[in-house]
C-alpha cells in the first residue's frame, strides 16, 4: 500500500513514474504517467509493465526482470537511457528512462521507472537543425554574392589601369608617330576590349546589389531566440556564456528573418572566435535587442575579446578584410550588405570594458519599405 503522504508526493511530480512487481507488473501510476500514456491509473495497475513500450522494446524487454532477479546482471537499471515508449492511442514518442530498484518491508523487490517526454526537446532541436540549414543556404548564397561583388570591383582596377595607358600611347602614337597606324589599331583594341571586360563586371556588381530581396513584417526577439541553440552550442564549447537581454514589446519591422539570423549567428560566431584565445577577462557575450528612438529596433552583440585594431576602423566591414588567420573576410561585408538592403545599418564601436560591440539598426516600417 502506498501511504497518503507518497501518493501525494508521487502525483505531485512533473515526470512520469512507474513502478512495477518482480512479475514486471505495474503497482504505481502516478498523475504524470496517465498524462504521458493516456492510461487512466486504475485501468494501468494490475497490467504488464510491457504494455507501455513498442517492438522490438516490448520483445526484448519480456522476462528481463526475472532474469535481473535470477542472476543479479542489470541492463538498464541504475543506467539512464533514451528510448521510445507507446501510448494508449498507439502512438510512439521519445524519452528518458531511469529505473532504480527498491525492497519493500516484506522483502518483496520493486523497481520504480521514472520516465521524462523528450517530444518537446527533440522538436526543439530538429527546429534548430532546419533553422541552421536554412542559415547556411542563405550564407553560401550571400557568399558567393559578396564575394562575385569583391571581385568585381577589385578587378576593375587593373582594367581601368590598362585602359588609361593604352589611351595614352595611342594619343602619343597618334601625335608623335602618325605612321604607325597597326600599333595605333591594336592599342585601340586593348581600349575596346578592356572597356567591355569592366562593363561586364561593373553590371554583375550591379546586378547582385540591386537583387529583390522578400522582406515581411517580423518580431526581431523571436528571430534572436530561434538562433540561440546555434549561438550557445557554439560558446559553451570554449566556456563562453551567452546573456540574453530582450526588450519587451518591440516594434514589428520589416527584414528578411532568416537572413537577420544569419546576420546575428555570423556576429556571434566572431564574438567566440575573437574571446577563443582571450584570458583574463570576463568570459560572456551579451545579445541585447531594444527599440531606437525612431521606433526601429536595435541589436547590439557584445564581446570581451581583444576588439577590432585601430588601423582597420570601419574597413572591417570591406569584402576580403579581416582579422582572422583563416578567415576569408567577407562575413561583415555579407552582414552589412544584408542589413542595408532593407534600409538598416551594421556599426561598430570600442567596447569600453575592453573587446568589441556589433550594432545592427533596422528602421521602423515607412522607412524601410
Amino acid at each position: 500500500m502506498v501511504s497518503a503522504e507518497l501518493s501525494a508526493l508521487l502525483d505531485a511530480a512533473v515526470d512520469g513514474i512507474v513502478m512495477i512487481d518482480e512479475q514486471e507488473r505495474i503497482t504505481t501510476f502516478n498523475r504524470a504517467a496517465e498524462r504521458l500514456f493516456g492510461y487512466s491509473a486504475e485501468s494501468a495497475i494490475g497490467q504488464p509493465v510491457e504494455m507501455l513500450m513498442p517492438e522490438p522494446y516490448r520483445s526484448e524487454h519480456r522476462g528481463y526482470v526475472s532474469r535481473y532477479v535470477r542472476t543479479g546482471e542489470p541492463h538498464i537499471i541504475g543506467i539512464g537511457r533514451e528510448t521510445l515508449a507507446l501510448r494508449a492511442d498507439g502512438q510512439t514518442f521519445p524519452i528518458a528512462l531511469s529505473v532504480g530498484e527498491a525492497r519493500g518491508q516484506d522483502g518483496d523487490r520493486r523497481f520504480v521507472a521514472i520516465i521524462r517526454d523528450l517530444t518537446a526537446q527533440r522538436a526543439a532541436e530538429q527546429s534548430a537543425r532546419a533553422i541552421e540549414l536554412r542559415l547556411s543556404q542563405v550564407g553560401r548564397f550571400n557568399l558567393m554574392g559578396e564575394m562575385a561583388a569583391g571581385i568585381a570591383h577589385e578587378i576593375n582596377q587593373p582594367l581601368g589601369a590598362i585602359a588609361t595607358y593604352a589611351q595614352a600611347a595611342k594619343r602619343i602614337l597618334e601625335r608623335e608617330q602618325p605612321g604607325q597606324q597597326t600599333l595605333i589599331d591594336i592599342c585601340r583594341k586593348i581600349d575596346e576590349q578592356a572597356l567591355r571586360a569592366g562593363r561586364v563586371l561593373e553590371n554583375l556588381r550591379k546586378f547582385i546589389r540591386k537583387q529583390e530581396i522578400r522582406v515581411d513584417p517580423i518580431d526581431v526577439n523571436k528571430a534572436v531566440a530561434d538562433v540561440l541553440n546555434l549561438i550557445e552550442a557554439d560558446a559553451r564549447a570554449e566556456g563562453i556564456r551567452v546573456v540574453l537581454r530582450l526588450e519587451a514589446e518591440l516594434p514589428v519591422v520589416r527584414a528578411n528573418m532568416v537572413q537577420l539570423q544569419q546576420v546575428v549567428l555570423n556576429l556571434t560566431r566572431n564574438a567566440v572566435d575573437a574571446m577563443r584565445d582571450s584570458s583574463g577577462k570576463e568570459r560572456e557575450i551579451e545579445v541585447v535587442t531594444e527599440r531606437t528612438d525612431k521606433g526601429g529596433v536595435r541589436i547590439r552583440v557584445v564581446d570581451h575579446g581583444p576588439g577590432v585594431p585601430r588601423q582597420l576602423g570601419d574597413n572591417i566591414f570591406h569584402p576580403f578584410v579581416t582579422t582572422k588567420r583563416e578567415g576569408l573576410g567577407v562575413g561583415l561585408a555579407i552582414s552589412r550588405t544584408i542589413v542595408q538592403s532593407y534600409g538598416g545599418s551594421l556599426s561598430y564601436r570600442d567596447n569600453p570594458a575592453g573587446g568589441a560591440i556589433f550594432v545592427v539598426e533596422v528602421p521602423p516600417p515607412e522607412e524601410s519599405s
